[in-house]
């Protein structure tokens, strides 16, 4: 005999066709908003600024960040360590807008 089937013997036989336990028969409560909030609505001030809808120039400094910083032994961009080109590289990209002045 098996572990298993002495662990089976203590336990009661399952018969097919009784009644489950008594369930409660009272209604469960249900959720409702009681009073309907009204919110103010936000106000939209433009498009959100991304690369697509960046300037050329920032694009173009963007690129050029980007293509030296792949390439330069001597640059690190998450420490900010950066080789004479690229600080000056880095410095154009941070100062160039990316939204047009209207």
């Amino acid at each position: 005999m098996s572990l298993l089937s002495s662990l089976l013997d203590h336990m009661p036989p399952v018969v097919i066709g009784t009644e489950s336990p008594e369930v409660d028969s009272r209604p469960r409560p249900r959720l409702v908003l009681a009073t309907r909030i009204e919110r103010p609505t936000q106000l939209v001030t433009g498009p959100h600024a991304n690369a697509a809808t960046a300037t050329p120039e920032w694009r173009h400094a963007r690129d050029l960040y980007l293509s030296h910083i792949m390439v330069c032994p001597g640059c690190y961009a998450p420490t900010g360590r950066y080789c004479m080109a690229g600080s000056h590289i880095r410095a154009d990209y941070a100062n160039t807008p990316m939204e047009a002045d209207f």
